[in-house]
């Protein structure tokens, strides 16, 4: 953004606001206004809440604290509107002093006798024989600095010392007061009035012989000192007067080596009102506590003692200094930007205090930040903001003119094209529309009025928002362009328009509006979808034939070598697995035939289902092969309906259903199948989708997922729609599904919220009553050969090597070819012996067709088995052959040979 031309009124205006923020930071400085004051405490007080809670500085501190609260009252047997036991005290001394305690202070005021003359006595002998205790003194007299300051507050202070009996036998004694701000807080730390009468932390301080009480005026220092909070109300480590006195209450080593705070919590629930309590520094909706106890505050005072970490303001001269720097930087810069680029600055600023402020105070040093930021700064932003505001209303009045007649000179432009054929809009650069040609109101169905009114426009490019985000930018960037958007109609249908747009500019060359020419191309684009998709569908009838084949082909020597390993087998667990391989085959095969169909167009065959063994046994695949995140449950009456289905494309449609699921919940949930015998009436049948009234068998599939908004659950079934990511999903898994339940007679049903998970229940037509299959007679077993020679060709060792193994055990002798023109050779040496040709369909060099047709030159009767990967399509084309489908049992095959040697 240029820069505002200097003008004498500006420079007036930065001059004087300089002047401005420069005495309103001298005036803030001053503690007799009360804005100050208020800002000088809240200074002080954010930069303990922003930094938080000092973690290095009470982990493990030399400091830990003993409260009297409620609980300890009552489980100690005292009275809470009474003295407490000095027999107490008088055992926690020696408690504290044998757990090797350093210090022992109590911030109770010990000042009179007790009723009990004996206890007062062993308290005296506890205090003596420890040699280590500090009691409080009290005093009276103002106890907040005021106006006078601290000077002040210690001339009008009256000291009165413990009890004597407990004085003569403590190790010192000190001043339990505090110096309060008038909100309350704690902020300045009180070392004491004189040498002889110190503070209580001063005095531990004395008996520790901490090297800076041996200064001369140290006392006088630290009473100018600012005391450090590291957390708000009970951060330091403590423990109720109970568990102290307790044999396993704290921790081993709790108390060794540390100074030990004694003192009361606050009973406010007893006592109704505070007492020796202030208000923490930590101000905030998070801390349910705001009131910090005394003998706490007395605690981080010792802990600033001995950490050496207390607060230290910023001398009056460098604070001075401070803010005429501000005054002059942004009290005389700000006038110089226009609003936008001026509160930027000026947050830039005011973070930055902030940030200096938190560094100095990370060192022991702070200011008063909050009058920088919270007023210097804020004053000079609004003066700034006041005058650019003022010169703003003026310019604009003048563009407004200036807008007026540039509109009705597009207007009287778009008057010529309104019988144009194509939607015709004019667009203000904010995106507001000026014009829109009747074209334009058929089109999207919106009057001319609602297209101006600016409600309509958002509606139109809602469903490609990034594209005519794309278009609008080239086209004020290059001057044009030209592309395709898919646009919202009023009426619902997204049309697909051949979008053409113009920069116009006024007079003197700058933008002022963009000229949209839309040409509806929406059936156009549809038959190219359904060119492209047809091309794409025969695309993959070709390779579902191509790889049928060598599916079938892999299949087949799995299958024959299980069941060559079954009848070897002499233990049932191996028999079962052998079984199991067996029955997988046959699924994997069936699938290969199922591609088949859908490829060409055919159905499967139908036959009568439980769906209860599908369900289990899917259910089975997806705990072994689904994320362990995903857990199944599974609800399967034992009375439920059979079907008359097809088991392949029923598995297809559930495992179909199951993949989706499992793909919206990435992060884990919950899969179940519920399936139960219904009865829908005509009512019930007429709210769903294609219902029908009847007996039906309902299969629920739901979720935990992520669910679906109603406009992607209006697009689930059309083909080629998905959501997953490019490269995810093909979008014809769900239609799949619906051409599925259609064939078989049935219907679904499909619920969803986004956030809610999905439910899709499939209703299956329950079969007819049929009468009970009467049971198979055993098949006869085989006979075996007399050493017939029998010529296989296959290019599939594996199958060679397992058929003529199989054939050689039942007693026949067996040639291998690897391809239909070495068996041409094979049979013209043996052709007085060679019985029966077993081939494959597809082989290299001669295929199983053409080596038919040479063998059969040489003997017409010669009999034929035809084994195909590709679901018998071509098994039938030639006469006097038999055919096999790959994979086939070793059963088949022996019977296919029995019946074609007979």
């Amino acid at each position: 953004m240029k820069p505002v031309p200097v003008n004498r009124a500006r420079l007036f205006v930065s001059l004087a606001l300089t002047a401005f923020v420069m005495m309103l930071g001298l005036a803030l400085l001053n503690l007799d206004w009360r804005p100050g004051e208020q800002l000088l405490h809240a200074s002080y007080d954010s930069l303990h809440s922003i930094s938080g809670v000092q973690e290095r500085a009470v982990t493990d501190p030399p400091v830990v604290l003993v409260y009297l609260d409620l609980n300890s009252f009552n489980l100690l047997g005292q009275d809470p509107t009474r003295l407490w036991s000095r027999r107490l005290h008088a055992q926690l001394i020696r408690k504290l002093t044998t757990a090797g305690a350093r210090l022992v202070v109590f911030d109770i005021v010990f000042s009179a006798p007790a009723e009990d003359a004996a206890a007062d006595e062993d308290f005296a002998t506890a205090l003596r024989e420890s040699g280590r205790a500090i009691l409080a003194g009290e005093s009276s007299g103002r106890n907040s600095h005021g106006a006078s300051g601290e000077k002040d507050w210690g001339r009008v202070s009256k000291v009165s010392l413990p009890f004597s009996l407990f004085t003569t036998n403590a190790a010192a004694w000190g001043i339990a007061s505090h110096m309060i701000d008038d909100d309350y807080v704690v902020r300045r730390y009180l070392a004491g009035f004189a040498p002889e009468s110190p503070s209580l932390t001063w005095a531990a301080a004395i008996r520790l012989e901490l090297p800076f009480t041996r200064t001369a005026g140290a006392m006088g220092r630290f009473n100018n000192g600012g005391l450090r909070y590291y957390g708000p109300p009970l951060t330091l480590p403590h423990v109720s007067y109970a568990e102290a006195l307790a044999p396993d209450g704290t921790p081993e080593n709790f108390f060794r080596d540390k100074i030990v705070f004694i003192g009361a919590r606050p009973m406010t629930e007893l006592f109704r009102g505070r007492q020796d309590e202030f208000r923490s520094p930590f101000h905030s909706w998070r801390n349910k506590e705001l009131f910090m106890p005394g003998v706490e505050v007395h605690a981080t005072e010792m802990l600033n003692l001995l950490r050496g970490d207390r607060l230290n303001r910023l001398p009056l001269r460098a604070e001075t200094i401070l803010l005429l720097l501000v005054a002059l930087v942004f009290g005389g810069g700000l006038v110089w930007l226009r609003p936008i680029p001026a509160t930027a600055v000026a947050v830039t600023g005011a973070a930055g205090a902030l940030g200096l402020s938190l560094s100095g105070f990370s060192r022991g040093v702070w200011f008063p930040w909050l009058i920088v930021s919270g007023a210097q700064i804020s004053a000079a932003l609004g003066g700034s903001v006041l005058y650019n505001s003022v010169e703003w209303v003026r310019t604009r009045r003048r563009f407004e003119a200036a807008k007026k007649i540039s509109d009705a000179k597009i207007r009287e432009q778009a008057a010529l094209i309104d019988k144009a054929h194509d939607a015709i809009l004019v667009q203000a650069l904010d995106g507001k529309i000026l014009y829109a040609n009747p074209s334009a109101e058929r089109l999207y169905g919106f009057t001319r009025e609602e297209l101006e009114g600016g409600g309509a426009v958002e509606q139109i490019f809602s469903s490609d928002t990034n594209a005519a985000n794309i278009a609008h930018d080239a086209a004020l960037q290059a001057g044009e362009w030209n592309g395709e958007l898919r646009q919202q109609t009023k009426a619902g249908p997204v049309v697909t328009v051949a979008s053409r747009w113009t920069l116009i500019r006024d007079e003197a060359g700058q933008p002022r509006a963009l000229l949209l020419i839309n040409s509806d191309i929406t059936e156009k684009k549809l038959l190219e979808q359904q060119f492209l998709r047809t091309q794409r569908m025969n695309t993959i009838g070709s390779l579902a034939g191509g790889m049928a084949h060598d599916l079938n082909n892999a299949l087949a020597p799995i299958l024959m070598g299980a069941q060559l390993l079954r009848r070897k087998a002499t233990d049932d667990e191996s028999r079962n697995l052998l079984a199991m391989m067996e029955t997988s085959t046959h699924r994997g095969a069936d699938m290969v035939r199922q591609v088949l169909l859908f490829a060409r167009g055919r159905g499967g065959e139908f036959e009568q289902l439980e769906l209860a063994p599908i369900v289990k046994e899917l259910e089975k695949l997806v705990r072994e092969t689904f994320p362990k995140s995903v857990t199944v449950e599974t609800f399967l009456p034992s009375d439920l309906w059979p079907v008359r289905g097809n088991l392949t494309q029923l598995y297809q449609v559930l495992l179909n259903l199951c993949v989706n699921a499992r793909d919206a919940m990435p992060e884990g949930g919950k899969l179940s199948f519920v399936a139960d015998n219904v009865e829908l009436s005509k009512t019930e049948a007429a709210g769903i989708p294609d219902g029908k009234s009847g007996k039906f068998i309902s299969l629920l599939v739901s979720d935990t997922g992520t669910g679906m908004p109603p406009e992607v659950r209006a697009k689930i079934f059309e083909p080629f729609f998905t959501t997953k990511a490019e490269g995810k999903g093909t979008g014809i898994g769900l239609s799949t599904v619906v051409r599925i339940v259609k064939s078989h007679g049935g219907f679904l049903r499909v619920e969803s919220e986004p956030g809610q998970g999905t439910s899709f229940e499939v209703f299956l037509p329950c079969a007819p009553e049929v009468a009970p299959a009467v049971a198979p007679t055993p098949a006869a077993e085989l006979a075996r050969g007399n050493g017939e020679l029998i010529l296989v060709a296959d290019d599939e060792q594996a199958i060679r090597d397992l058929v003529s193994a199989e054939l050689t055990a039942c007693g026949y002798r067996v040639l291998t070819a690897t391809n239909g023109a070495e068996a041409v050779t094979l049979f013209k040496q043996h052709s007085t012996e060679v019985r029966l040709f077993i081939t494959d369909n597809e082989m290299p060099v001669m295929d199983g067709s053409e080596a038919i047709a040479e063998l059969r030159k040489l003997k017409p009767a010669l009999p034929v088995i035809w084994t195909t990967g590709e679901g018998g399509a071509a098994a039938g084309e030639m006469a006097g052959t038999a055919a096999l489908n790959k994979p086939f049992a070793l059963e088949e095959l022996l019977a296919a040979v029995q019946a074609g040697l007979r």
